[in-house]
């Protein structure tokens, strides 16, 4: 044997041989470590082998495999030692400095950038005097560590009606008891309508994906026309009524809510409670008069969305679905076949129906608004 023999002998337990052969046969674990679980187990099944023998074997240094049989036996752990490093170049008051800087708009500063990136930073605060001389990359691990993102957005709304909470409140009631009230008779339902969903035949046929290659879509269309969607969200079950229409009017509204009341979802219900937002298609001044005059097997009460609130109503989030499953991208040669798909896509999603699982409750609207004064607003 070539070199000395090894002054730490290797004794592994069952447990450790397992998880050690797993990390030294990992693609996905660090290199470094890979390695180090290879030399431990040769240690182990080779105890007479040499720190050159084993460092051949595993193609590494001698010293690396010495430094790890005596580390092995003392620590049980892979891991390197946390290392020191150099000195910081920049103080700490710096440093929050500039991190605060990056939670301030551009504009502030006089710049016409809308967003932060690490090179516009740099730049402010070379420009500022915070330091004379920074890279990008610096300031983007700053942020990092900090986990601040100015370079992300995303929208919100802040609601400016007036009866926000009196209106809001009972529709979150209804979402909490929705399945206590299916049991007894009452159907929660959402209905609404999503419009000009275009057919656009693209000039040239998609392609579909392949090997580093992601699906091809031509940029260039013709529109075929479009169509309006009118749907109804059964809350407690995750059921959906769905039909296309050519126009988006009170009329068809109204045909679209007959078509539902006569549907199977509505067989045996004694109470049917539509949430509707304040759209004109709705005709919040004529629709429960409408209502009044059709002769049903069972009551119908309205709930009304807050004014600019339309994201309280549960089938906005079935129109999401459809967007990204149906109409993106969107490549249809006719309405006709627009129409079909959708027809499809409602078949299957009432053949496997999920609730949605609603996060925004009663408790976390009290938890910002406050207990509201009582207001009857079923009709």
């Amino acid at each position: 044997m070539p070199g000395p023999q090894p002054k730490y002998p290797m004794e592994l337990r069952e447990t450790q041989v397992t998880q050690l052969t797993h990390l030294s046969l990992s693609y996905t674990a660090p290199y470094a470590e890979v390695q180090r679980a290879r030399i431990v187990l040769l240690a182990h099944q080779h105890p007479t082998w040499s720190n050159t023998q084993i460092a051949r074997t595993v193609g590494c240094a001698r010293d690396t495999v010495k430094e790890w049989r005596r580390r092995w036996p003392q620590q049980e752990t892979l891991q390197a030692h946390a290392r020191a490093g150099a000195p910081r170049d920049f103080p700490a008051l710096v440093r929050t400095q500039s991190v605060a800087l990056a939670c301030s708009a551009p504009r502030q500063h006089g710049k016409a950038w809308m967003r932060w990136s690490g090179e516009q930073w740099a730049q402010v605060a070379v420009e500022q005097g915070r330091v004379s001389r920074i890279a990008p990359s610096t300031i983007r691990r700053w942020l990092r560590e900090d986990k601040i993102k100015p370079w992300r957005y995303h929208f919100w709304q802040h609601s400016t009606a007036p009866q926000f909470v009196e209106q809001a409140t009972p529709v979150l009631d209804l979402y909490a008891q929705a399945p206590a009230l299916q049991r007894q008779g009452e159907l929660p339902v959402g209905p609404d309508e999503k419009t000009s969903m275009q057919a656009r035949q693209r000039v040239t046929t998609t392609k579909a994906a392949a090997p580093g290659e992601v699906v091809q879509v031509a940029d260039r269309y013709k529109r075929m026309g479009a169509l309006p969607l009118f749907c109804a969200l059964v809350v407690a079950s995750g059921l959906t009524f769905a039909q296309t229409r050519t126009s988006k009017k009170f009329v068809d509204f109204k045909a679209f809510l007959r078509a539902f009341f006569q549907s199977a979802l509505c067989v045996g219900i004694k109470v049917v409670h539509l949430i509707l937002d304040n759209g004109p298609t709705h005709a919040p001044k004529q629709l429960g008069t409408w209502l009044a005059s059709l002769e049903l097997s069972f009551e119908v009460r309205l709930y009304w969305l807050p004014k600019y609130a339309s994201w309280l109503d549960q089938v906005e989030i079935i129109f999401s679905k459809v967007q990204r499953a149906v109409l993106t991208p969107n490549d249809f040669p006719s309405t006709l076949a627009l129409e079909r798909n959708l027809q499809a896509y409602f078949t299957e999603l009432n053949q496997h129906p999920k609730p949605i699982q609603w996060t925004y409750t009663t408790t976390k609207r009290l938890a910002k608004f406050g207990v509201p004064p009582p207001l009857q607003l079923a009709a």
